[in-house]
């Protein structure tokens, strides 16, 4: 725990925006994104539909963006990267890396989730799911 305000920090700091330079990437991020009026309560109320689901409990859900913009690769839905904090009722639960899909303007899917326990225990796992840049950022804050 005593590292994760430093983590929070570093993430915050090291987020580097990612935009699309193909006219063709960005249609498709366009045709999935919600408008800017909606993005963060989909977002948020798709984050804690799943964690809800996951632990079985009425969760607030918190976020910290570990790459700005989207990444859009291929014909896939676009996807965000986010450090994710759960708790209930001010007691935290869990919190770790998730890659998030947008689709089709309407939801958030939440494709992976990496536990913070599941990081230290195997920290090359993140390679598996996260792009090289988000995973070596989520290593170098924790190790400071």
């Amino acid at each position: 725990m005593r590292f994760m305000l430093p983590l929070l920090v570093g993430l915050l700091a090291a987020a580097a925006p990612s935009q699309p330079a193909d006219p063709v990437q960005k249609s498709h991020i366009d045709g999935n994104l919600p408008g800017p009026n909606r993005f963060e309560a989909y977002l948020t109320r798709d984050l804690q539909k799943y964690f809800q689901e996951r632990t079985g409990h009425p969760v607030r859900v918190t976020h910290i963006y570990l790459r700005n913009g989207p990444t859009q690769s291929g014909v896939a839905y676009p996807k965000f990267y986010l450090w994710v904090t759960v708790a209930v009722a001010n007691k935290r639960l869990e919190e770790g890396a998730a890659r998030i899909a947008a689709i089709d303007q309407k939801y958030f899917e939440v494709t992976h989730f990496v536990g913070l326990q599941q990081i230290k225990a195997n920290p090359n796992a993140l390679y598996d799911t996260f792009p090289a840049s988000v995973a070596q950022k989520i290593l170098s804050t924790m190790a400071r």
